[in-house]
């Protein structure tokens, strides 16, 4: 699995802390999603039967739950891989998804405001999504870097700021 590479993310990398937090979430919706399948089990088969079955339908539902837990950590492993970042002179590239590649190219002049945030997970992690906003409804949720720690967050958030602030001074000038 080759890492996308940048000179921006070599300079400020994704945590790998990223894919242990993916692969969390991705493991409590199969948590979920077993949790309602032994509740339909038990409205299906009833009380008497789920005793019988129980034994061979917990096996069952573990197996699926680690190999689903296996794939998902896979699959994290891959998004991680191929999440590609730069800062280049004139533009904000973020490009995400294996399988589904989205970029999304940002020109300097266009953002507006580059703000940070932690949902509950990131802050236990030591995680920081550092988003991108424009005049674009969507643009803070699409356009973001999320997985960095503390020092990467700082460093893009601070770079990111000041070219913005100098573009935007040299168009004012000019």
């Amino acid at each position: 699995m080759q890492l996308a590479e940048s000179k921006t993310r070599d300079s400020f990398p994704l945590s790998g802390k990223k894919i242990l937090k993916k692969t969390l979430l991705g493991v409590l919706g199969w948590a979920v999603l077993a949790l309602v399948s032994l509740a339909g089990s038990y409205a299906f088969l009833g009380s008497a039967n789920l005793c019988q079955w129980w034994p061979a339908l917990a096996l069952g539902i573990l197996a699926l739950f680690l190999l689903a837990g296996w794939l998902t950590y896979q699959f994290q492993r891959w998004y991680f891989a191929v999440y590609f970042y730069d800062l280049t002179d004139d533009y904000v590239v973020i490009r995400k998804g294996p399988v589904t590649p989205h970029e999304i190219t940002i020109p300097y002049e266009r953002i507006q405001d580059v703000y940070v945030d932690q949902d509950l997970l990131d802050r236990f992690l030591g995680l920081y999504d550092v988003h991108l906003s424009s005049a674009t409804a969507s643009s803070g949720l699409e356009a973001h870097i999320d997985g960095v720690e503390r020092a990467s967050m700082e460093g893009l958030r601070g770079i990111l700021l000041e070219t913005v602030k100098r573009r935007i001074s040299k168009a004012r000038q000019g």
